[in-house]
């Protein structure tokens, strides 16, 4: 809905730096904008009022790393759906990757998804194809795709086949500011594996992939991007070695950023035992002490951001042998769920805010959306302790790939706005 004015009473602000951080805010929006921030009661009338007491009030969440389906795939999400589902979880902003069919690759394609983007809440931000198709040695038309409104350029799940395109991928995207986002993964190494290589693992019949599979490729990646003196980003990264070289590229000095999804964050190979597909992706849950790892670096910045990777699949995709499936976790409507019934007690909401509102907007070169009066309305609110049921009569997406489907989840995204839009999920 769009009423002109929306007044927000008595959540708890969450906004580093700010004199009411921690403390009870009172907030009032007009026409899309923040016009007041009071720690009393206001006392104008708007045609929207929240009452937020027992809430947080955060900074809008942005997603670097979702896959809509749309156009090609759209039985399995379009971006109506997709957005109503992030917008349930407090995103105001999603990074939307290049996966459909036909593929996101030339300036009429990304124009397609920012015209498709127009009337759903969260900003849409198109992610442009790297290499042709996806698995080519030759470069897409980059620069074309910039000047439409392509903010990044990625190939999805699969890594750069050619090094030779990924240098030269990094090198053509420096001069006008694009960000390159990789997979890294070699896929000699992957070997077609379904689950992480382990002790846990080695028993249960299926393919494995050893950590191997990332780090080589990750070391061959961060030498390349320092040979281009480009910057370089890397996806949904997976283990604690991966960290390591992370880390001491950044100490290095080299403009390396990387994200995790939240699952690596939550669940370890030891799930896959079950052989429910749905804990079935890519990368692979690896073990606790990679997850503890990866933990630590989110809490130390060496991880920048924390996504959604929501990768929505339909049945017939899943609901095969382990590894027949298709990888993927429909992400979005529970990620704050996620985080805040199983991570909450190790990560906190500050760095929460900085993961995945804050430090993904810088990545791709955006403005922060600070909750700052005179600026444009971005925030969330978010209550801790309500329950809600995630079932097929609550999901929002066209998809139900994921393993908190049919269970009773704690804290909810109750209320979202971004500027003069705002929906109401209390």
């Amino acid at each position: 809905m769009s009423e002109s004015t929306v007044k927000i009473s008595g959540g708890s602000l969450i906004q580093p730096g700010h004199e009411l951080h921690r403390k009870v805010a009172h907030i009032f929006i007009k026409d899309g904008q923040i016009i007041e921030i009071s720690a009393k009661p206001i006392s104008t009338n708007a045609d929207k009022e929240v009452n937020a007491e027992g809430c947080f009030i955060l900074p809008g969440f942005m997603d670097l790393r979702c896959q809509l389906r749309d156009p090609g795939f759209e039985h399995q999400e379009d971006i109506r759906t997709g957005s109503a589902a992030a917008a349930a979880s407090g995103f105001t902003g999603l990074a939307v990757h290049p996966t459909t069919d036909p593929i996101v690759q030339t300036k009429a394609q990304v124009e397609y998804i920012n015209n498709q983007g127009l009337n759903v809440l969260p900003d849409i931000y198109p992610v442009g194809a790297a290499t042709q198709n996806l698995d080519s040695g030759d470069i897409t038309e980059m620069y074309d795709m910039h000047l439409s409104g392509a903010m990044a350029y990625s190939n999805g799940d699969n890594h750069f086949r050619s090094s030779g395109a990924l240098s030269r991928a990094l090198m053509y995207s420096r001069e006008f500011g694009g960000v390159v986002m990789t997979h890294a993964i070699d896929e000699d190494l992957k070997k077609g594996a379904s689950v992480n290589e382990s002790e846990t693992t080695i028993h249960t019949g299926l393919k494995q992939q050893p950590d191997l599979a990332e780090t080589s490729q990750v070391k061959k990646e961060i030498d390349i991007a320092q040979y281009a003196e480009a910057p370089i980003h890397f996806s949904h990264i997976s283990s604690a070695k991966t960290v390591d070289l992370i880390r001491a590229a950044k100490a290095a000095g080299y403009p390396v950023t990387c994200d995790v999804s939240i699952w690596h964050l939550i669940y370890t190979d030891k799930n896959v035992l079950e052989y429910d597909s749905n804990f079935k992706v890519t990368p692979p849950f690896r073990t606790e002490s990679d997850r503890q790892a990866l933990i630590a670096a989110v809490n130390d910045g060496t991880i920048d951001a924390i996504i959604s990777d929501h990768n929505p699949r339909n049945v017939e995709e899943k609901k095969l042998e382990f590894d027949y499936a298709q990888p993927g976790i429909n992400g979005l409507q529970t990620f704050y769920s996620a985080y805040n019934q199983y991570l909450s007690k190790d990560i906190s909401l500050e760095t929460m805010v900085e993961r995945c509102a804050f430090r993904p907007r810088i990545i791709l070169n955006l403005s922060e959306n600070e909750i700052t009066e005179g600026e444009t309305a971005n925030l969330m609110i978010a209550n801790p302790t309500l329950n809600w049921d995630y079932n097929k009569s609550t999901n929002l997406s066209k998809s139900a790939n994921n393993p908190l489907f049919g269970k009773t989840l704690t804290g909810k995204c109750t209320f979202v706005v971004n500027g003069w839009r705002h929906l109401d999920f209390s």
